[in-house]
Parts: C-alpha cells; structure tokens; sequence
C-alpha cells in the first residue's frame, strides 16, 4: 500500500511540474512591427563607417526563462526559449517560435534628426524587379547586386563638412551649395536648416564631393580620369565645358568607375528605383504610386503622409527624414528635391543585370521628384544635362560594400 501511494504522489507532482514549465516555457511572441511594444527596442547609434542597422531586443520573464532575440532588418530571427524544472525529477522543455521582422518596424518620421544620423546607410538585398518607366510603356526585369544606399537624402550640413576638408584638400566645386531652397548664401556656414537637403549643384558636383567623402574617410575613390585607376577626380569646375558635355574618356563627364570598392558613389537608376519600391523582395510598389504609399499618386489619401510635395509644403523645402519611411526604413524616395544618379538618359533595355545606362548621352538621370504630385511616382524619370544646378535637386548616396 504505500509502494501504491508513493507512485500516486509522483504522478501528481510530475503533472503539476509539467503544467507549470509549460506555462513558464511559452512566452508571447513579441510584435516587431511596433517599436513601442514589450520588449523595448534599442536602435544602435549608426555613424558614417557605420553599413547596417541592427535592432537588439531582449525580454525577461519572471520565471527562470530569459528569451534573447537579435534581429536584423530584411532576416529573420528564430527566438529559443528553454525551460527546467527541477524535483526528483527533471524536465526540459523547448519552444521555437520563428519571428520576422515587419517593413512597419520603424515606420515613424524622424523628427529628431542629428549629423551622425544623417549619415546612416541602409543594406539593401538585391534581387530581380521590373523596372517601370511610369510615363512611357516600356519595362525591363532588371537583376539588381545587393547594395547598400544613404537612409537620407545628403543634407546640408554633410555636404558643407566634407567640402570644407576638400577644399583644403585639392578639391575644387563649381558650385558651393544651399541649405535647401530658401537659402540667401551659397557656401555659407551651416544654420537652423542644416538638414535640409543640398541643393543648387550639379551632377559634376556631387560625383566629386563622393570622391571627396570616400578620401576623408579613408575609403577607395570611385571616380577616375585614367583607366588603371589611380587618379580620381577632384574637379568639376566648369571649364571650357560649362555649357555642353565633355565625352572624352576620363573627364568628369565621363569618369572611370571602380563599381567594386568602398567608396561613396551615387546610385545607380536601377538601384534607387529598386529601394524605392521595395517591399518584401517578392512585392514591390506599383510605379505609379509614392514610396511607401498604398494608393496611385493620383487617387491617394496618404500620399503626403509619405512625401513633401506641393499639397504640404508650404513652397519650401523641408529637413530630410520628416515624413513616413518607405519599407526599408528609407525617407524621402518620393518628394522633397530630385536626386541624381548615376545613369546617362536613354530609353531601357531588354532584361538585364547592373544595368548602368548607356556610355554617353547628354542627360544624366534625376529621381525622387518636386512640387508636383505627379513627380512623386517611383516610376518617375527625369533628367538634365550634367553641369545643371538648380534649387529643386540634390543626391544621395551609395556603396557597394
């Protein structure tokens, strides 16, 4: 009989033990897609050597069982959880719950902007879209290498930092740049409207500025006048070639390009389109809609929730990252000033891979748009000639690595 007892007394406490681990052992999955959620977020502060954006989340719960997450934009992260109760008998329980990381995670304008964050990059996995001409019927499937692209559009404030060191450094600008569109003086020290973007220069400009930027840093120049590639270009003065486009090899119309290093660049047109409509890497924005906007630019409701454009600002322009971010975490793809890239004018290709426009045109590629609601589609494309500055276009940058 009490052999009997003993073993109904050990069934009783190994029920309760395992009701309890169970218990203990299933933490809520946390929901990623609002930083204002339990557990709390804590983004790492990101400088300019800095090329990804890492979200570390911890919980803890109060049993014995301490879940830790770290999670990475666009992966995701597999929380493993183990829990151990200890009597005369022992039981280990494990859950694996799997966690993604939504395109909502930080989906809130930052309203807070500093230098340092102005100069965070954002990795961006590649993969094939379609890319659309929102203007004219024509499209390509274009295969995009993984990159990496400025969350920001250059602001002010960076681009009068970098030049001041050019300028020391054996650079030369044609233009020296304004804080936005309403600024009085060109070059002048920084201000109130720091961060708002760079305007008032030209393609030339911003090319040399990348080479400035990569030098100061201590990164590979892309931009060459010779072939071997030692050389980079530290001039974009007008010349004899303020008002037409120089095709000779090796000029700053028509550089060498080292597209495999470190350094600052300007994107490339299918590089900006690819952030810009980028969802999932399966769904991508439909181009006739802004950056980050769920509706046509015609029909939508929301539009200014994503984008500075005439409807919102005011005849001005505005500091960068003020609006909602598109789902890579990127501000500004639509609205506020044009950006240039990389790519010289032409009608698109066939299907193609790092396709970089054609060897010589007139025109270089201009992005994002301004003023007009109808500029803000992503599949918006304009272009102007390369020694073109005006107070409606800036840039933003790119690496490779």
């Amino acid at each position: 009989m009490k052999r009997v007892l003993i073993f109904l007394a050990a069934a009783v406490l190994v029920s309760v033990l395992l009701v309890s681990c169970n218990k203990k052992s299933s933490p809520t999955s946390p929901d990623v897609s609002n930083e204002q959620q339990s557990p709390t977020t804590t983004q790492t502060t990101v400088n300019a050597m800095t090329s990804t954006v890492t979200e570390i989340m911890s919980a803890t719960s109060t049993s014995t069982v301490t879940p830790t997450m770290t999670i990475t934009e666009t992966e995701t992260a597999t929380e493993i959880v183990s829990a151990t109760a200890t009597s005369t008998i022992t039981i280990t329980a494990t859950c694996t719950p799997t966690v993604t990381l939504t395109s909502t995670a930080a989906n809130t304008p930052n309203v807070t902007q500093t230098a340092e964050e102005s100069r965070v990059f954002v990795y961006v996995d590649g993969g094939t879209f379609t890319q659309t001409d929102s203007k004219k019927p024509q499209s390509f499937d274009h295969t995009i290498s993984s990159f990496y692209i400025g969350k920001y559009q250059v602001t002010y404030e960076l681009w009068y930092t970098v030049r001041q060191w050019a300028l020391s450094n054996g650079y030369t600008f044609a233009n020296a740049g304004r804080e936005g569109e309403d600024a009085t003086f060109f070059g002048s020290a920084p201000s109130a409207n720091q961060f708002q973007p760079v305007t008032t220069i030209n393609w030339r400009d911003a090319i040399v500025w990348c080479n400035a930027y990569s030098q100061k840093y201590e990164k590979t120049p892309v931009y060459y006048s010779d072939a071997l590639l030692t050389t980079p270009i530290k001039n974009s003065a007008d010349g004899s070639f303020g008002n037409t486009v120089n095709a000779a090899a090796g000029s700053v119309d028509n550089p060498y390009v080292n597209w495999n290093c470190d350094g600052y660049r300007l994107a490339t047109e299918g590089e900006w389109e690819f952030a810009a409509r980028y969802i999932d890497g399966t769904n991508w924005t439909p181009a006739n809609y802004a950056s980050g906007d769920s509706a046509p630019y015609d029909t939508s409701t929301t539009i200014g929730d994503y984008c500075w454009y005439s409807a919102n600002m005011n005849s001005t322009t505005h500091d960068v990252g003020g609006k909602l971010p598109n789902a890579l975490n990127i501000y500004d793809m639509s609205g506020n000033v044009y950006e240039w890239v990389w790519d010289n004018w032409a009608d698109y290709p066939g299907d193609s891979t790092d396709y970089r426009g054609p060897a010589y045109s007139v025109s270089r590629i201009c992005r994002s748009g301004y003023v007009q609601v109808d500029l803000m589609a992503t599949g918006l494309r304009n272009a102007s000639a390369p020694y073109t500055e005006y107070w409606g276009c800036g840039f933003r940058l790119a690496r490779t690595q």
